[in-house]
């Protein structure tokens, strides 16, 4: 058995659009992943999970959390996976009106991970 460091690329985002309050499905995020996929130059492989973010008692939100991971039959770069999750991110949050979507990056024994916020620009 071979046993070697890995590194995954997660981002998180909301169903609801913030200017109309309307929810997306989880089937229009999966396409809109599939096309952002075969209109990339590498086509990164990504795991969408259902999530739920909370505050306090008064506000819910169904979301998901979109991943990639360093597979090793793949054998992209973790920049190439960075690149790529970066590049979804943007698309995501133009294309479903979100106000924040989160990218976060596992931590290795080397370095600390990271988080990035992507923003939309409201007024």
């Amino acid at each position: 058995m071979k046993v070697r460091p890995t590194y995954e690329c997660r981002l998180y985002m909301g169903s609801v659009n913030y200017a109309t309050k309307e929810s997306y499905l989880q089937d229009q995020v999966e396409l809109f992943c599939g096309k952002v996929q075969e209109d990339y130059r590498v086509v990164i492989p990504v795991r969408i999970s259902t999530t739920t973010f909370i505050s306090e008692t008064d506000y819910r939100e169904k979301g998901w959390e979109i991943a990639a991971i360093d597979y090793p039959r793949l054998n992209f770069s973790k920049k190439q996976i960075h690149n790529f999750m970066l590049h979804l991110g943007k698309h995501l949050l133009q294309e479903f009106n979100q106000r924040t979507i989160c990218i976060v990056e596992d931590s290795s024994w080397f370095r600390r991970g990271k988080i990035i916020m992507l923003e939309n620009k409201y007024g």
